[in-house]
């Protein structure tokens, strides 16, 4: 049944039917010090029942940098930048809603983003965050980074993707992206998180995500904190010395590291082989459920989020594994605020002036090439202070801490470290790994890291190692406890699928199949096995079913309308398939491809002026796409 046509213009309005406390309380004395001169107003609603019995530590924490972590935007960005390898040309603006993005191509195409929040405190760098602006003039709730951020200084610079690989407007922003800027629940945000564990797309969090999520409060680190509120204020009775929560000092060095860890153990690369849950202190070592991929061989070069990969390979550390974080580092406070007097005396703690070998001739500045910023030097000639490779414009401190540091030079932009990978230990997982089923645990950890750099010929080597596609988990040799079973991860399954596809390897199918056999919800592996199915085995229904499943969980996914359309198109419904693709355009109207595979099919079916339509909004966003023109020219 041949199902109603649009006008050209509905085409585009379809756009406009398509995809919203308390006082704060007196900052009162309390255990540990008197008021700190902010007001009720400045405590984030997190943290105004910890500010009742910790006035100091709240004050000290909102001057730290954590306590901004995310938010609004204060002051709107101005001026521009162009990308000399796209030829882009990034401009900020406002209108009635607020400040707006809007990147012109070199071929003219254009789309735009408002301006909705920021990510990080500003200290070296503020990271924007937009959500496109759809044909009418409405943001969609598709969150994505910025591809240009604001210094410290005021300079704008482009962002190390943009930089990199020209994403532009593409760069999502997903909850995966938020964790260690909020303990926000994204799921809480959306109007049908009942219908699934996480969010698809993983971007599409709503225009107010930032402002509602809010910043980093007490809990980032001691986890949930009712239960404390509740023994302490006598609302619950508690036994013992039982304050209801982990004392983060009374932890072992590992698991207070794995606090930090969390969000300052980035490395070149990390698999998420199980989800985390919570934050605060955790029972195993954070690295096994997430590991995280290093360079194997670490030179001066650095990444900006790199404290705790770097950290383990001092001597600081090597001689003292009980060595954390907060052995030099005051949590509650920034280090601007900690001062370098006191960073300087952590080191003092452990190392006798007398031990310092630089004689009283050599100043700092020819062992460094600056002056000394510290009485005794300590930090100036052992914690380089230099470029990340990875953020153009910014200087920060090194956590490698030597003996002997060269003269910074300046590093050139890259997206990686490059060289060969390591899985990061910080000593707990030494003996696991050492064995053969541990080494074969990493192997298959690197081979996902590789892959993630583009580096696919030696990642599908590396996985060639173990059972093939669709080997029961039972058939897998184990890895030695406690290192997770990778054939358990749907994670590892889906990564694995996506190496053997940019391979060109049908297993790549068996794979997309261990990962939702793993994790039936998780869309993803059933978005590419949906494309497979198509493209090598010609299996539209296949596909369509994978689609239904895909849009039963998560109605606003535009794959699910995309895979659909392909399915019915080969089975010769371009009725339906022309729906489908409306849908599309609905969820996310930004696709030049969606749109010109849209008026292709009203053209084919004698729709012209819908043809035209569709046609010409491809051509706003994309007009040198292939075959655009001439279609266009065959419509006149």
């Amino acid at each position: 049944m041949r199902r109603a046509a649009a006008t050209p213009t509905l085409a585009i309005a379809l756009l406009a039917a398509a995809c919203g406390e308390s006082p704060a309380p007196e900052l009162p004395s309390g255990k540990d010090g008197t008021p700190a001169p902010v007001t009720a107003a400045d405590i984030p609603a997190p943290m105004q029942e910890c500010a009742r019995c910790h006035p100091k530590i709240v004050r000290d924490f909102l001057g730290h940098g954590m306590s901004k972590s995310l938010g609004p935007v204060v002051e709107a960005p101005s001026g521009e930048w162009t990308n000399p390898h796209t030829g882009t040309r990034y401009s900020f603006g406002a209108d009635a809603q607020g400040p707006t993005l809007t990147a012109t191509r070199a071929d003219g195409g254009r789309r735009s983003q408002r301006v909705v929040g920021v990510l990080g405190a500003g200290i070296f760098d503020t990271s924007f965050v937009g959500t496109e602006i759809d044909p009418l003039g409405r943001p969609t709730g598709r969150l994505s980074f910025l591809p240009v951020e604001r210094l410290a200084d005021g300079r704008l610079v482009p962002a190390p993707f943009e930089e990199q690989a020209g994403t532009g407007f593409d760069q999502p922003v997903t909850a995966e992206c938020l964790e260690c800027h909020s303990t926000g629940d994204p799921l809480a945000l959306r109007s049908e998180r009942r219908l699934a564990d996480r969010v698809y797309p993983g971007n599409a969090l709503g225009v107010d995500a930032l402002e509602r999520l809010g910043p980093l409060a007490c809990d980032a680190c001691h986890g949930e904190t009712r239960r404390h509120a509740d023994i302490e204020s006598e609302r619950v009775a508690a036994e013992g010395d039982d304050i209801g929560l982990a004392r983060l000092g009374d932890l072992a060095a590992g698991e207070q590291r794995d606090v930090c860890a969390r969000c300052h153990l980035d490395g070149e690369a990390r698999v998420a082989l199980h989800p985390l849950a919570g934050y605060g202190p955790r029972r195993s070592p954070l690295h096994q459920l997430r590991p995280v991929l290093v360079p194997a061989q670490p030179d001066d070069d650095f990444r900006f989020v790199a404290q705790l990969d770097r950290l383990v390979l001092s001597a600081c550390f090597r001689g003292s594994p009980a060595m954390t974080c907060t052995t030099c580092h005051a949590p509650h406070s920034a280090v601007a605020a900690q001062g370098l007097a006191s960073l300087q005396a952590a080191c003092l703690a452990c190392h006798a002036p007398a031990d310092c070998h630089r004689p009283a001739s050599l100043p700092v500045r020819d062992v460094t090439g600056e002056d000394a910023r510290t009485q005794e030097g300590c930090l100036d000639c052992h914690v380089r202070r230099s470029q990340p490779y990875d953020l153009a414009g910014v200087r920060t401190a090194d956590h490698w801490i030597r003996r002997r540091i060269p003269l910074p030079a300046t590093a050139p932009p890259r997206a990686h470290h490059g060289g060969p990978l390591a899985v990061f230990d910080d000593g707990r997982l030494a003996a696991a790994l050492d064995t053969d089923g541990g080494r074969a645990w990493s192997q298959g950890l690197v081979a996902l890291g590789l892959w993630r750099r583009g580096e696919v010929e030696e990642a599908a080597r590396l996985l060639a190692t173990f059972p093939p596609p669709g080997t029961p988990a039972v058939d897998w040799p184990p890895p030695p406890a406690p290192l997770p079973p990778l054939p358990l991860s749907g994670s590892f399954h889906f990564l694995r699928g996506l190496v053997l596809e940019a391979a060109g390897r049908p297993e790549a199918l068996e794979a997309y199949d261990d990962a939702l056999h793993a994790d039936p919800r998780a869309p993803e592996p059933r978005v590419n096995r949906a494309a497979l199915r198509l493209e090598l085995l010609g299996d539209a229904a296949g596909a369509r079913a994978d689609a239904d499943q895909l849009l039963a969980l998560y109605p606003r996914a535009e794959a699910g309308f995309n895979l659909h359309a392909r399915a019915l198109a080969q089975q010769g419904d371009l009725d339906s398939a022309e729906w489908a693709l409306v849908q599309s355009t609905l969820c996310w109207p930004s696709n030049a491809g969606v749109w010109h595979e849209l008026g292709r099919l009203y053209r084919a079916t004698g729709q012209l002026d819908l043809a035209k339509a569709a046609l010409v909004q491809a051509a706003a966003l994309e007009p040198s796409r292939p075959g655009l023109q001439d279609d266009l020219a065959a419509l006149r």
